[in-house]
C-alpha cells in the first residue's frame, strides 16, 4: 500500500502544454486537479516554443525534443503558420505535402513514428529523476509510444508503472509494416505494467484477455473543465445558426464529404466554423464555401470559445469502436447541443448522446444529416435549443476533469502489488 497523504508521481509526457494535442490536453488537466489534491508531480516533457504555465505542486523537466522535430519546432515557433490566410495558400500546402512525405518515410524507419527519437533523451533523464526523487508511481502517456517505450524500459528499476493507452499501441494510424511489432510490444505491455488507463469499457474488456486480473485496468475518460461548463449559458446568440467543427478530418475514417452534401441542400442561411488542420480538406467545402469560416489552427482556450459560442457542434464518428476522441466531451463542456454523425452502430459516443440527451445522432448518410440539421434549425428559430437539448450537470459530471482525476488518485491511493 503506498502513502496517502504524500503522493509522488513522475509523468512522463512528450505532448505536453505549450505543445496542445489530444494527450496533452488530457494530462493538462489530470495533472492540474491531481496537483490541487496534493498530490507532487514532477513531468518530464520536451521543449516546445510557446506560453509556459505554471501551477503550484507541479514541477516540469522540459529536454531536447529531437534533431528532426527541434526543426518542425522552431518552424512552428512562427504564430503565422496556423492562421487560416497562410494555410490556405498554396505555398504552405507545398511545404506541408513535403514535410509529410519525409515524415513518413522516416516513419518506417522508425517503430511508426517519428518520435521515438526522443527515446535515449527521455530515458536517460528519467534514470537522473529517479534517483534523486523517490516517486511511488511513474505514468506513462500515449500517445506518442515513445513515452510508452521508456516506460517499459524503466520497469526494470523496480518502479510501479502505470501505463496510460489512451490510444491502442496499435492502432490504424500507424504503418502497416509496423503492425506485428506493435501487437506484441502491446501484449508486453499488458503484461509488465502495473497498471493499465484506457478511455473506454471497449478498450478495457479487448485488453482484459492480457492480463491477470481486470482490477489491473482503470477506466480514465477524456473530460472537459467543469468550472468552464458552469459558466455556459443562453441560446440563439447569433444572428445567423452556426454549426461548429473543431479537430480534424481523415480521408479514410473521418472524411466530410457526406457532411458537406447535406448541407449543400439546406434551403436557410448558416454559417459552418472550422477550426483545426483541416487546410487539405478546404477544397471538399467548395459547394457551400460561401457559408465556411476556416479558423486556422487555434490555441487551446480559443477552440474552446468557438465551441462554446456556436449553436451546434458537429461530431464526425469514427469507423471502429475502440476510440472516443476527446473532443466529444470538449462539446459537452461548451453545453451546446451535439450532432453526432457515426459510421459505426457500436460507435460509443453516440449512446452517450442519447443517454444524456444532449444532442442528436444520425448514420453519415446524406438524406439522415440533411433532415436532423432542419430540425436544429427550427428548435434555433423558436428558440428552443437550450430546452431541447438540456445538460444536467449532475449527469454529466461523471465525464468532468475533476471526476476522472479523483478515480485516478483513488487508485492509486489504493493500489496493491
Amino acid at each position: 500500500m503506498v502513502d496517502k497523504k504524500n503522493l509522488r508521481v513522475l509523468l512522463i509526457a512528450y505532448a505536453y502544454p505549450p505543445l496542445w494535442e489530444a494527450q496533452s490536453v488530457r494530462w493538462y488537466y489530470l495533472s492540474k486537479e491531481l496537483a490541487k489534491a496534493g498530490v507532487q508531480i514532477d513531468i518530464l516533457t520536451i521543449k516546445y516554443p510557446g506560453e509556459i504555465e505554471d501551477f503550484p505542486g507541479i514541477k516540469v523537466y522540459r529536454i531536447f525534443p529531437g534533431a528532426f522535430n527541434k526543426i518542425v519546432f522552431k518552424a512552428l515557433s512562427n504564430p503565422s503558420v496556423f492562421s487560416a490566410k497562410v494555410r490556405r495558400s498554396n505555398k504552405f500546402l507545398v511545404i506541408k505535402n513535403f514535410y509529410r512525405t519525409i515524415r513518413k518515410f522516416l516513419e518506417y524507419l522508425m517503430a511508426g513514428d517519428i518520435r521515438n527519437e526522443w527515446f535515449l533523451m527521455g530515458y536517460f533523464k528519467a534514470l537522473r529523476l529517479l534517483k534523486g526523487n523517490k516517486y511511488d508511481f511513474v505514468i506513462t502517456s500515449h500517445e506518442p509510444i515513445v513515452d510508452t517505450l521508456i516506460g517499459f524500459a524503466l520497469k526494470k528499476k523496480r518502479i510501479k508503472w502505470i501505463a496510460d493507452l489512451a490510444d491502442p499501441i496499435s492502432a490504424d494510424y500507424y504503418p502497416s509494416f509496423w503492425k506485428l511489432i506493435l501487437k506484441k510490444i502491446e501484449k508486453r505491455v499488458l503484461k509488465k505494467a502495473d497498471a493499465i488507463i484506457v478511455t473506454n469499457n471497449v478498450l478495457k474488456n479487448k485488453y482484459s484477455k492480457y492480463v491477470n486480473s481486470e482490477d489491473k485496468i482503470l477506466v480514465i475518460t477524456q473530460g472537459f473543465d467543469l468550472n468552464f461548463f458552469k459558466f455556459q449559458r443562453g441560446f440563439n446568440r447569433n444572428k445567423k445558426f452556426t454549426l461548429a467543427y473543431t479537430g480534424s478530418f481523415y480521408k479514410d475514417f473521418r472524411n466530410p464529404e457526406v457532411l458537406v452534401e447535406a448541407l449543400s441542400r439546406l434551403n436557410f442561411d448558416f454559417e459552418l466554423r472550422l477550426a483545426g488542420r483541416l487546410e487539405g480538406f478546404l477544397p471538399v467545402f467548395k459547394p457551400i464555401k460561401q457559408k465556411v469560416k476556416y479558423l486556422g489552427v487555434l490555441p487551446h482556450k480559443e477552440v474552446l470559445k468557438v465551441q462554446a459560442s456556436s449553436d451546434v457542434l458537429v461530431y464526425l464518428g469514427n469507423k471502429l469502436d475502440t476510440q472516443v476522441p476527446g473532443k466529444i466531451f470538449e462539446y459537452m463542456g461548451s453545453r451546446r447541443p451535439i450532432f453526432c454523425i457515426i459510421q459505426n452502430k457500436k460507435d460509443p459516443v453516440a449512446k452517450i448522446v442519447r443517454n444524456l440527451g444532449i444532442g442528436e445522432v444520425c448514420f453519415n448518410e446524406p438524406e439522415e444529416i440533411y433532415k436532423v440539421i432542419n430540425k436544429f434549425y427550427k428548435l434555433w428559430i423558436d428558440k428552443k435549443l437550450d430546452i431541447e437539448y438540456f445538460y444536467d450537470e449532475l449527469k454529466i459530471r461523471e465525464f468532468s476533469w475533476q471526476h476522472q482525476a479523483q478515480k485516478l488518485l483513488n487508485f492509486m491511493k489504493n493500489f496493491k502489488i
